[in-house]
């Protein structure tokens, strides 16, 4: 029983991320009716870190408002110096992907956000994940 449930984990870990990973293909395509569903769904990767990238890109262009307020919610507003996730590692890709896919002045607005911690601003590894995020002009 247990083989059986490993091997079917296995088989759907690799085709979510084939799926997740798909960004020209219509595998990324996902229906008005079924954004809600989506959304919930991308969001639990995320929050238990599993293709939290990928899957913030796709909640990024599916749903921008419940991805930066996840975004806020568990990066900006959180004291990232010694967090047990390690969450500073995502965010120079997260914040690179905000101003790919939202724009420049989506990204100063996020940076600039009351959410963003003070303190987390002066963490030399969030300062250079803000500098790569930015350069990439």
């Amino acid at each position: 029983m247990l083989v059986d449930t490993l091997e079917r984990f296995e088989s759907l870990y690799k085709k979510l991320w084939i799926e997740l990973t798909d960004k020209y293909g219509k595998n990324n395509f996902i229906d008005e009716v079924e954004v809600s569903k989506a959304t919930f769904l991308l969001e639990n990767l995320i929050k238990c870190r599993i293709f939290q990238l990928p899957a913030f890109e796709l909640l990024l262009r599916i749903n921008p408002n419940r991805a930066l307020s996840l975004l806020e919610d568990r990066y900006l507003s959180m004291d990232l110096s010694d967090h047990i996730n390690d969450q500073v590692s995502d965010l120079e890709i997260m914040l690179t992907n905000i101003k790919k896919i939202l724009g420049k002045e989506q990204l100063i607005n996020i940076l600039n956000s009351d959410a963003f911690l003070a303190k987390n601003k002066k963490n030399r590894r969030v300062k250079e994940a803000i500098r790569f995020a930015k350069e990439d002009d």
